[in-house]
């Protein structure tokens, strides 16, 4: 019997185990998972070629409790742990990427929340996912900034008689317009720096002012629809998350640990295809499946020792990061995010070479599952960015993932 997540029960063989999970572990990721193979996969391919967000897959999720993943269980959440939370991703992703992508943004701002907000807020935004299905965006990201360097924040909170007047705007925005809110990142107008007045809050997205402007047409994650967002709309103080700068003093590692698995969990997707295709495909004049040709056996142990790296290193990242360690999480997050993203990328590709031509047909995932495993190294922190940050951690030298100007 294989210990890990098959540990309650007689165990198939699967080449990637899971470490050991407590049964109520188990239970989420089982759950996810059934989810990804029984509702999201069948419905991924149309998602896509659409371009459309997936609002039916996060019905199910909001009525499999799945959206309230990282609300803590005092809030009627379910209170996940780091590994739960990433192995689910993974689960998911395996289903559709852009409902793993997306989900992995709404629910670490719902975790920054849980960080840096009042009572009040805490019981009215976390009722509003629990009970109503609420979905909240988080957008950084501004046409004329980059993560490559300091990042420089364009967008402005302006003090407006008792409110502010928010102006600016967003770029990559997933969930687009189909999110309730936007978590608004931005510098409070005569601020030196940003650490002195990074400002954040949740803005609904029927503000007046706040304009969703439809750019997304990416060769990949095409279901994200991350759209641009306009903003230019009075903001209450009671829709400010955290004090001027208190963002940055917590931990923002959750995106980077989600994306690992996202990403990761496309190459398992393409991996466990593949395998089943040159088990039963034969060519003539051959008469044995592929299986049996040397370069194909060597190009599937290739593949699988790749993700069985990567997923470690996703489980060890995840347990840091659970144990609160910020400097060791910093180094293991970095690196499973540049892994995952590279392994993702890497078996998307090899998969869709071993099926030959047919690989590219729309018939097949695999060309899906390639076009989206593309945005990973590029996706913040970029794989560069996470290879500097752990070059700069080894070397014994300060090192940001973000650093804002």
């Amino acid at each position: 019997m294989v210990q890990g997540f098959w540990h309650t029960r007689p165990a198939p063989f699967t080449p990637f185990p899971l470490p050991p999970l407590a049964p109520e572990q188990y239970a989420l990721v089982e759950r996810a998972a059934t989810l990804a193979q029984e509702r999201f996969a069948p419905r991924a391919a149309r998602y896509d070629a659409e371009s459309r967000f997936p609002v039916e897959n996060y019905q199910d999720l909001h009525a499999a409790g799945l959206l309230a993943l990282t609300i803590p269980k005092a809030y009627g959440g379910l209170g996940a742990d780091a590994l739960t939370y990433a192995l689910c991703l993974l689960e998911i992703a395996k289903g559709c990427s852009a409902t793993a992508l997306t989900l992995n943004m709404h629910a670490t701002v719902l975790g920054f929340l849980a960080a840096l907000g009042t009572e009040a807020q805490k019981q009215r935004y976390f009722g509003e996912v629990v009970r109503e299905g609420k979905l909240i965006a988080s957008i950084t990201s501004e046409p004329e900034s980059s993560f490559r360097d300091k990042f420089v924040l364009q967008t402005v909170f302006r003090r407006d008689h008792g409110a502010y007047r928010v102006q600016g705007v967003k770029h990559f925005c997933s969930l687009g317009d189909a999110a309730d809110y936007y978590f608004v990142s931005g510098i409070l107008e005569g601020s030196a720096s940003a650490r002195q007045g990074l400002l954040s809050a949740l803005i609904p997205r029927t503000t007046p002012g706040v304009t969703v402007e439809a750019t997304w047409d990416a060769v990949g994650m095409r279901g994200t629809v991350s759209h641009t967002i306009h903003y230019d709309c009075r903001v209450e103080p009671e829709a400010i998350i955290g004090a001027p700068g208190q963002l940055l003093s917590i931990d923002l590692s959750g995106f980077a640990l989600g994306y690992a698995a996202t990403y990761l969990g496309i190459g398992e997707a393409a991996f466990t295809y593949i395998v089943d295709f040159v088990k039963t495909k034969t060519f003539k004049p051959a008469t044995q499946p592929l299986c049996h040709h040397p370069l194909t056996q060597r190009t599937v142990a290739e593949m699988a020792t790749a993700i069985r790296t990567a997923r470690l290193l996703l489980y060890e990242a995840a347990c840091l990061r659970q144990a609160g360690d910020r400097q060791a999480t910093m180094l293991a997050v970095n690196q499973a995010k540049y892994l995952g993203a590279e392994v993702g990328a890497m078996v998307t590709e090899q998969a869709l070479r071993l099926a030959g031509g047919r690989g590219i047909l729309k018939a097949l995932p695999l060309e899906r599952w390639r076009r989206d495993a593309l945005a990973g190294p590029v996706m913040p922190p970029s794989n560069d960015r996470c290879l500097e940050t752990v070059g700069k951690l080894l070397c014994g030298l300060p090192a940001a993932t973000l650093e804002f100007q």
